[in-house]
């Protein structure tokens, strides 16, 4: 695994030397593979990091699940060199995730989303991708306990807007000058019908339908400023071009991606099929969630990377990935200046 991680970082450090990125050792209890990180929060000085499936996969939502939280001083002092790793870390264990209704249990896929408000925090279910909705939790949060306690009768219910491989309301993040969440579907790419929701914190209206704007890949997380600024994760996987780029609804857009991104022209100029054999990743932000484009910040290396959880920290952003239980993947938090 270490070997691993200083090669990874070595790659990382070569093709991407324009990049202030800065990789955060895992205290050693969090940093298994296992763990397949999703979703990512800051909120009271401390940085939460939500696992797909907590320690068990296979138990669903009738095992434990812990959320763990590590404090921002503890990450800066990492960034600024004062430290070489992170030592210590809380859990949170989170309580009644068996008590949801089968309607939930049934075709639960994992969590991908955590966001919090004053006193509460949220996360996002992603489901069978072959079922009409995806759901997003409420829970009450006891840092003196170290318990979220999650309600498990009040929680909002998103209707796919589209059927695509793995994908589901990846992303969710507060609004607070509008005081609502914002969803996102993880697919952004077809002509007319990208969309996501506005929900009341409350959940007491229905979520409102709203237009996003059209994005090649995955968005795999986002996360808002307190004026409402969006920042999220552009993240593609070479494994999903038929899921994402081939899949009847896009038909292989190379043409198109060489003009609306054109940090991949030059590949793509060389290597027409580039995308089937690599990665890309990128952060773009926009000013609001009414506008509808997407302006690209910065890219970073995707390689073996499966980037999927964000949140903004000091002069840019944390960025974790979900390393999918494999051997082939490492759990990685890492710092990206912009």
């Amino acid at each position: 695994m270490r070997k691993i991680s200083l090669f990874l970082l070595f790659i990382t450090s070569c093709a991407y030397s324009q990049v202030k990125y800065k990789n955060i050792p895992f205290p050693a209890g969090i940093s298994s593979v296992n763990e397949e990180f999703s979703g990512m929060a800051l909120w009271n000085n401390r940085v939460y990091l939500e696992p797909q499936y907590g320690d068990h996969k296979e138990t669903k939502l009738d095992g434990d699940f812990n959320i763990y939280s590590i404090a921002a001083d503890s990450i800066n002092r990492v960034i600024t060199g004062k430290d070489t790793a992170l030592s210590t870390y809380k859990t949170l264990k989170v309580l009644n995730l068996d008590k949801l209704p089968d309607s939930v249990n049934k075709y639960y896929e994992g969590f991908e989303a955590i966001t919090f408000t004053k006193n509460q925090v949220y996360l996002s279910i992603e489901t069978n991708d072959k079922y009409d909705y995806c759901f997003v939790l409420k829970g009450s949060v006891d840092t003196v306990n170290n318990q979220i306690r999650i309600d498990p009768y009040n929680f909002a219910t998103l209707k796919r807007p589209l059927y695509i491989t793995n994908a589901g309301f990846e992303s969710v993040t507060y609004l607070p000058k509008e005081n609502k969440l914002l969803a996102m579907y993880e697919f952004n790419a077809a002509d007319k019908s990208n969309t996501g929701f506005l929900i009341d914190t409350a959940f007491k209206d229905p979520p409102q339908k709203i237009k996003t704007p059209f994005l090649y890949f995955r968005i795999t997380d986002i996360t808002a400023t307190k004026n409402d600024e969006l920042y999220g994760v552009n993240y593609y996987y070479n494994g999903d071009y038929n899921s994402y780029l081939d899949n009847g609804i896009v038909s292989k857009p190379e043409t198109a991606i060489k003009q609306t991104i054109p940090t991949l022209r030059d590949s793509l100029d060389k290597t027409p099929d580039y995308l089937k054999h690599h990665t890309f990743a990128r952060i773009v932000m926009r000013r609001n969630y009414k506008d509808l484009q997407w302006k690209q910040l910065i890219t970073f290396d995707g390689y073996r990377n499966n980037w999927e959880g964000l949140t903004l920290f000091d002069k840019g952003a944390l960025i974790v990935t979900d390393a999918n239980r494999s051997s082939k993947q490492v759990s990685v938090l890492a710092y990206i200046e912009f």
